[in-house]
């Protein structure tokens, strides 16, 4: 394998802005793609595109890795087709947790103190819809987080309209909590199941140094 391979690996959440200084959120640390791009740096040019905390991660963690930061979807967007379009057909290891919907934000701070205040939210892009229009060689791992209460039939179901979808070469997909516990990574003739976060990492790796 080319040392030289490019991977680039998104981390994190979106901060999609409401106003000045308030944003839209997920619960997203980063920690999950930081230790991807670990792996993936013996073997692959690692670039780590992240939120501020997963940035930070990554440097505390292992000052060595090249890292970039992102704030919003549309900041993510721009900056992920920017690079694949620089750095093509190596891998892309979509972890970064992007947020469905955006507010139009006021220019200026809200004022605090109302009795109510209504935003309305309209669904912002799909950015891993995108990826073959950027780089069509790209080995593509998409994520998907499933709500709790899904049995392994509906997760893998799930997970598998995404690969068809996205055009995905794997996803990783896991229910929301139990990303410790249980793991898939599926693909076009397979699914792999995993009783930790670490071992399903080991193999996405594995089949990334393969590829």
């Amino acid at each position: 394998m080319d040392p030289q391979l490019p991977a680039l690996i998104t981390a994190g959440a979106t901060r999609n802005p409401v106003d000045a200084i308030r944003y839209l959120s997920a619960n997203a640390t980063g920690a999950t793609g930081v230790v991807i791009a670990q792996a993936l740096a013996l073997r692959f040019a690692v670039r780590l595109l992240g939120s501020t905390e997963a940035c930070l991660r990554a440097k505390l963690a292992d000052g060595s890795l090249a890292t970039r930061e992102y704030t919003s979807t549309r900041d993510l967007m721009a900056k992920m087709e920017e690079e694949l379009r620089a750095r093509p057909g190596g891998v892309l290891i979509h972890s970064a947790a992007v947020g469905d919907y955006e507010a139009q934000p006021a220019a200026t701070k809200l004022p605090s103190g109302q009795p109510e205040l209504v935003l309305r939210l309209t669904p912002g892009p799909k950015i891993v819809d995108h990826v073959r229009e950027w780089d069509p060689d790209v080995f593509l791992v998409s994520f998907k987080a499933g709500n709790p209460e899904w049995d392994e039939a509906k997760l893998e179901a799930v997970a598998r309209a995404q690969l068809a979808r996205t055009r995905s070469d794997l996803v990783f997909a896991n229910r929301l909590g139990a990303l410790a516990t249980s793991c898939l990574i599926v693909s076009e003739t397979t699914t792999e199941r995993f009783g930790s976060r670490d071992a399903a990492i080991g193999a996405l790796v594995d089949r990334c140094r393969g590829r």
